[in-house]
């Protein structure tokens, strides 16, 4: 098979059923899956419905590898993991999917249209599941999605997050970082690691971090507005830490963007501070 789908899982049983089947009903097809199952209360293979979708990913050509991980890793640790896992087998992309999320049937093929564009990391869309979807001309990105503006002392004048909605039509784009749910051709798992790390187990920011090493390595990421997944914003399971870790991940991506600025400032120049009307614009929201 030509790509690995790489799935980190903890206590979402119900979701990965989900997400699993849409795999199954995917345009492209030539991928196995790993799943690595980070310490859930109660083993994947106690539940009937998710037995079932595997034998049948496995009766229609998939290989289908599980394991469970010895010790509860967190998100960056359990991402590297299964990175690791799967380049012990000669696969050309890895594809990171959230355990909670359903992706549209031409999700894969769309990401694989980005990569055979010129990109080393390709991504789409990631749209609320249970409510209507805002949608946006593309038009109004200004050629970049997800941009970022930094200052001299790598401090944020703006961190774009334009991968939360829909889009009025397919366009591939080029991104200062991607959003979930992503396309990763070996060369770039072989230089880039998800850890070392300061976050949380929580990981918010995890796949910003990761963003920034692969462009500083010289990687491209680019994200086509007509590749849509789905997501179920589960309340439940997934990383959760008791307390809300989100403020102190988020100090420790700004201590990593200026620890990093003088590489970062030459992938997102500093420019004049955008004043709050222009900021605006940005969204367009309709």
């Amino acid at each position: 098979m030509e790509s690995a789908i790489l799935i980190n899982v903890k206590d979402r049983p119900t979701e990965l059923a989900l997400l699993l089947q849409s795999l199954r009903t995917q345009t492209y097809q030539d991928f196995d899956i790993f799943i690595l199952d980070d310490m859930s209360g109660t083993p994947l293979t106690n539940y009937h419905f998710f037995n079932c979708v595997i034998n049948r990913l496995k009766l229609e050509g998939h290989k289908v590898f599980l394991r469970k991980t010895e010790f509860i890793h967190g998100v960056s640790r359990a991402r590297h993991v299964i990175v690791e896992w799967a380049l012990e087998r000669d696969y050309k992309y890895f594809v990171r999917v959230d355990d909670d999320v359903i992706l549209e049937t031409d999700y894969l093929e769309r990401l694989k249209k980005v990569i055979d564009e010129g990109y080393d990391i390709s991504s789409g869309v990631t749209v609320p599941m249970a409510g209507p979807t805002f949608v946006r001309d593309p038009k109004f990105l200004n050629g970049i999605i997800n941009r970022v503006i930094i200052d001299s002392d790598g401090k944020y004048i703006f961190n774009g997050d334009d991968c939360g909605m829909g889009y009025t039509e397919s366009r591939i784009l080029p991104a200062h970082h991607f959003r979930s749910c992503a396309m990763i051709k070996r060369k770039v798992h072989e230089k880039v690691k998800y850890y070392p790390t300061v976050l949380s187990n929580h990981g918010f920011r995890e796949e910003q971090i990761f963003s920034y090493k692969a462009l500083m390595e010289g990687f491209k990421i680019g994200v086509d507005t007509g590749a849509v997944n789905y997501h179920q914003l589960t309340p439940s399971g997934g990383e959760r830490p008791t307390t809300n870790m989100t403020p102190f991940n988020q100090e420790m991506f700004e201590k990593f963007t200026k620890e990093n600025k003088e590489a970062l400032l030459k992938l997102f120049p500093a420019e004049p501070k955008m004043s709050e009307q222009e900021l605006m614009r940005e969204t367009n929201l309709r």
